[in-house]
Order: C-alpha cells, then structure tokens, then sequence
C-alpha cells in the first residue's frame, strides 16, 4: 500500500494536460520499460507496454488508463502581466477562482494565482456569482506582457492547477488530477505484480492521450494491437456527500471499485457483460470488495469497444468525489482493491476463456 502511495504521489505531480502530455508519456515509458517484453510510443501519442504470455491462443487483453488530465491553455497575456486563459477539458467553473495554477513552460514552471475581484469592493449581488472562465484571469507577478514574454508565457502554454496531494482520515486522498494519475498508478502495479509471473495472456499497458476531451486517443489505441478484450481503468463520480443525492450517484468512496455495467451520458453506453461478470466473479471469489452500477460520464472503453470489428471492452473505477477539481477525493484502499482484481483476473485469463456474448 506504501508503494502504491508513493507512485501515485509521484505522478500527481507530473502535469500534462489534454493535448500536452509529453511528460507524461515520458514517465510512464520508463516505468513500464523495466517490467514489460517491449514498450513504444505512437505518432499520435499513446503509450503501450506489453508483457507476452506463455500462451498464443489464449485472449489478448489491454488495459488502458489516460495520461491527460483537465486543465487549461493561455489565450492572451494583456498589457500589464495578465494572463487570460480557456479551460481544456471539464474542470468544473466554480473551483477555479482564488486558486494556485503551474503554467508549463518550455522554460521550466511558473506558479500563478487566479484572480479573485476584492471583497471589500465585491457588491452583494455579485458575491454569489461565478463569473465565466473569459472573465477570469491568472496573475504571475508580471509586470508586463513583455515580462510575462521572457519568463517564457506564450499563448498555447498549458496550465495545471498546483494542488499537491494531501493524506485525509480512512486512507482517503484528496488532490486534483486523481482523474486518472489513479488509472495510471494502477496499471503500473499490476504490470509491476505481473512482470516476472508466467501467465498464459498477453497483457497491453496502453496510456492513452486526450480522453478529457473526447475519449481521442482511445479510438485508436488498440487498432493495432492484437487483443480481444480490453478494461479502462479511470475514477467515477461517486455521491454520499451533503450536496449529492443517492438517486443521482449511486457509487461510494471507500466501498470497493466500481465495475460499471455502462455509462451514461449524452449516449448511454454498456460494456460488455461478459467482462463484468467475469472482474465480478473474480472479486467475489477473492473476497475483494467491489461495486457495481452504472457511471456518469464516458471512459476510454467505450471508444475501444468500436475499434475494428469491435473489441470486448467493460471500464471499471476508483470511485471519487468532487470530480475535476483540484481537490478530488477517493480512497487509496479502493484503488489497492482494484489492482488485486485485476492481478487475479489476469492471472486466471486462459484459453478457455471467451469474450463471446453467446
């Protein structure tokens, strides 16, 4: 579990936001070299570890996680310093104001604050209000554009909030990008429990690119690879807190992970049952904690389920609250339990097993 909390912390502090994640490819080629038969990366950006099983009929499987996380891009500096920015991917507007952000530059990181109007000038009406993401802006002690220019601010350059992990009770973790540093600490263990064990299937470690904006990556991911199934492995919104009502989220933090029976969103999408079952019965039999329902939100297996002629796909999650804001909160514990499921589910992975629906 101590392992497990160190690498997670370690990645949290890796930014790379959709479209910008260079460093994170990086990191994740060398974890993975270490522990995998061959590791590469694609012109479009994903990553790909695979350990070769001991048997060539037995199923294919890949397990994915994205390397991107929420954030947002410089859009104009003004004439005093200010930077204006747009966001990338969802982060949820009234978590970003009165803020630390880390501002990626080619020259090193910058920390900035976003800006926050006085109170003692702020007017009642306006105190309760959000403004939009074009009215906010980031402060970096700039005194001009051309001294934000020099210290290496560009428009384009990719911005993170600057919100490190911190330990809460129960083994719970709050920080921003958990959303999917978990995903990726996960992969990384299992393919860390399984490098040196003779299984009969060929496991793909796939770190794919752009999720947050519209599962991107993942549509091409494992066109090439030679896999029959394939489990997304991310975080899911999760409800019991005072302002979310059980109706709505069905998930709970500290209660297991979630293998999800689909995802609902704009398109309601199912995952395949037969994955599920199968991470269910594998859970049940070790006597691992679990859940199972249904998520809001897309992952990456439904972009891989329509890959080719179509790819057995299913996601499962580590459940966590206050999604994309700098303060996600899950359970270290759910996430343990997640990797032990897929260890054992992978170990057991045969030819005998089929991934047909009839």
């Amino acid at each position: 579990m101590e392992s497990l909390k160190q690498l997670l912390f370690s990645l949290v502090e890796v930014g790379s936001p959709s479209g910008f994640e260079e460093p994170m490819m990086r990191r994740l080629v060398e974890e993975l070299k270490p522990l995998c038969d061959e590791v590469y990366d694609t012109p479009r950006g994903n990553v790909v570890g695979v350990q070769r099983g001991t048997d060539p009929e037995a199923p294919g499987i890949a397990l994915a996680a994205h390397t991107d996380q929420v954030g947002f891009v410089v859009f104009n500096v003004d004439e005093r310093g200010f930077i204006w920015f747009r966001r990338v991917g969802g982060a949820v507007t009234r978590s970003i104001m009165g803020h630390q952000v880390r501002l990626l530059t080619d020259k090193g990181p910058i920390i900035g604050v976003v800006g926050i109007k006085p109170g003692h000038i702020t007017k009642p009406e306006e105190a309760s209000k959000v403004p939009p993401v074009e009215e906010m802006y980031i402060d970096i002690g700039a005194d001009s554009r051309e001294e934000a220019y020099r210290r290496g601010v560009e428009i384009g350059t990719p911005i993170v909030w600057n919100t490190g992990p911190v330990e809460l009770g129960n083994n719970y973790i709050a920080t921003a990008a958990a959303d999917d540093r978990v995903g990726l600490a996960a992969i990384i263990t299992i393919a860390r429990n399984l490098s040196d064990k003779p299984i009969p299937a060929t496991v793909y470690y796939v770190g794919t690119v752009e999720e947050e904006i519209g599962l991107r990556g993942a549509e091409v991911a494992v066109h090439d690879l030679d896999v029959d199934m394939a489990v997304a492995i991310d975080t899911c919104s999760a409800g019991y807190q005072p302002d979310v009502n059980m109706r709505d989220l069905y998930y709970e933090v500290g209660k297991g992970p979630a293998i999800h029976i689909g995802e609902l969103g704009s398109r309601t999408r199912l995952g395949s049952q037969v994955l599920r079952r199968w991470l269910v019965g594998v859970a049940e039999t070790n006597g691992i904690p679990y859940q199972t329902g249904l998520m809001y939100g897309g992952t990456d297996a439904s972009a891989m389920q329509q890959t080719k002629a179509g790819v057995a796909a299913c996601s499962i999650g580590v459940p966590r609250r206050y999604s994309h804001s700098p303060v996600e909160v899950f359970s270290l514990d759910d996430l343990h339990n997640l990797t032990e499921i897929m260890i054992r589910a992978i170990e057991g992975l045969t030819r005998e097993f089929s991934a047909h629906r009839i």
